[in-house]
């Protein structure tokens, strides 16, 4: 009776855990999702239908490549983190794998790079003024607290 009683309590701790991340991930509206997020651009945007179409499009790629990149990342990353229990590390397959990821890490940047580039070539000049200014403030915001946690970003070496 009391072995099934610590289960009953360890299945109630795991339904109340489950409960939070499933309200924290699925269940809280203002969350904005990437979609939201691209419906945003859209808006801001003014797109007609064939940019809409061309839109998608680039989003598509995007997400597609993202994805892809994304698996390769966590692959090597579980490679990765299951030789620290390992007897003894090869310092060089560890170097190996923290090259791929990085390598990954910089085709996730060029994604996100072609995906913005993407969207710029698809808009007429107006549209290209606002979407420049759209990314201007999400790179560099000037309100207050903009400086972040950490007291804002050094100076880059000229």
């Amino acid at each position: 009776m009391k072995k099934n009683s610590v289960l009953y309590i360890l299945l109630l701790v795991l339904l109340i855990m489950n409960g939070f991340f499933l309200y924290n991930y699925l269940g809280r509206p203002e969350h904005k999702r990437p979609k939201e997020n691209g419906e945003f651009i859209v808006k801001a945007l003014g797109l007609n239908e064939t940019q809409l179409k061309q839109f998608r499009s680039v989003e598509k790629n995007h997400h597609d490549s993202m994805k892809n990149i994304g698996d390769n990342v966590k692959v090597y990353k579980d490679e990765l983190f299951q030789k620290i229990s390992a007897s003894e590390v090869n310092q060089g397959e560890i170097d190996s794998l923290i090259r791929l990821i990085s390598e990954k890490e910089i085709l996730k940047e060029k994604a996100i790079f072609n995906r913005l580039r993407g969207i710029y070539n698809l808009c007429n000049a107006e549209q290209k003024q606002r979407f420049s200014n759209i990314i201007k403030k999400a790179r560099r915001p000037d309100g207050p607290g903009a400086e972040g946690p950490r007291g804002g970003r050094p100076s880059r070496p000229e």
